[in-house]
């Protein structure tokens, strides 16, 4: 496939940066003029740009601790979609200190709905399974056959709001899959703590 050359920009030609100096003189020069004539209304004016940038502030900040307030409950997860919980848990993961992190979901994305770096910089590879009742051990196989060998994981989380079988968790010790079930989830969502081996 041929490479896009890339258009090289010109110099900038001294008339239009002679203009665009002259208009930010001019900008300047009549905004210094109009807050000497009208010092009381250049005052509100400034007064109340801050106000809305503090009410904006206020109510963004407001928002996010009420979403932080309503995710502390586990229980907020059963009402959730997958794609849903894969957000959820990308956003648990950012809190817990992870970087890079990056939920790709969806079809086609053999086994890694979640990737990030954990605080000490491995890889973690996440599957998330928003399930009511048992996750059996054929779950944790097929993740298993790719956070490794295709995705590169350090780290192998199989985060599911269910609740593993026995088989599912011997077979996740095997192949070193940390499982995070919906006890595990609730400490990580209460301490803010990584499941991390």
């Amino acid at each position: 496939m041929a490479r896009r050359r890339r258009r090289r920009k010109g110099p900038v030609h001294p008339v239009a940066a002679l203009a665009a100096l002259s208009g930010g003189v001019l900008a300047v020069s009549l905004l210094v003029d109009t807050v000497r004539k009208h010092p009381a209304a250049a005052a509100v004016v400034v007064g109340a740009v801050l106000a809305a940038g503090a009410a904006w502030f206020f109510l963004l900040t407001a928002s996010e601790r009420r979403l932080a307030d309503h995710e502390r409950h586990i229980s907020v997860t059963d009402g959730m979609s997958g794609p849903e919980f894969e957000q959820f848990v990308a956003r648990l993961m950012r809190e817990s200190g992870c970087r890079s992190v990056r939920v790709s979901g969806g079809s086609g994305d053999m086994g890694a709905d979640v990737t990030g770096r954990a605080p000490d910089g491995r890889r973690v590879v996440v599957q998330c399974k928003r399930y009511t009742g048992p996750l059996g051990s054929p779950h944790v196989q097929r993740f298993a056959g790719t956070a490794r060998d295709i995705h590169g994981a350090d780290v192998a989380l199989l985060v599911t709001t269910g609740h593993p079988t026995r088989q599912a968790v011997d077979v996740a010790r095997r192949c070193r899959i940390t499982l995070v079930d919906r006890a595990a989830l609730a400490r990580w969502v209460t301490t803010g703590i990584p499941p991390l081996p």
